[in-house]
């Protein structure tokens, strides 16, 4: 979810969900939950227009279905088609392979620095 621009967003029960803005302010966003099971991958997809109106409660004005919520769920399940096609080399990434100590550190030069250094 997350190469497909959704953030990271843990809820108040502790439980993970992906989390993706429709503009530049917090709401309305895209709001998925991705369960894996023998199956494969569930995911559940709803639009939250805007934030709880009490402290502590989850309830929200959410969008379960409607044209947004098809467009986008197409959207993502193109997206993952194309991920499961592509070579595995292409999404991997080794987070095992460290920089070589021996390798000085590059100096930072600053903005202007880069332009005219």
């Amino acid at each position: 979810m997350r190469r497909l621009g959704y953030g990271e967003h843990r809820g108040n029960d502790g439980q993970y969900s992906y989390a993706r803005r429709l503009s530049g302010a917090l709401f309305p966003r895209y709001h998925v939950y991705v369960e894996a099971g023998e199956a494969g991958i569930t995911v559940s997809l709803h639009i939250d227009q805007k934030e709880p109106s009490y402290h502590g409660t989850h309830a929200h004005a959410g969008e379960y279905d409607g044209k947004l919520v098809e467009q986008e769920m197409g959207w993502i399940a193109s997206q993952i088609k194309k991920m499961q096609q592509a070579p595995k080399e292409h999404f991997t990434v080794d987070l095992t392979e460290q920089p070589d100590p021996n390798q000085e550190p590059k100096k930072k030069k600053g903005f202007w620095g880069s332009l005219f250094g």
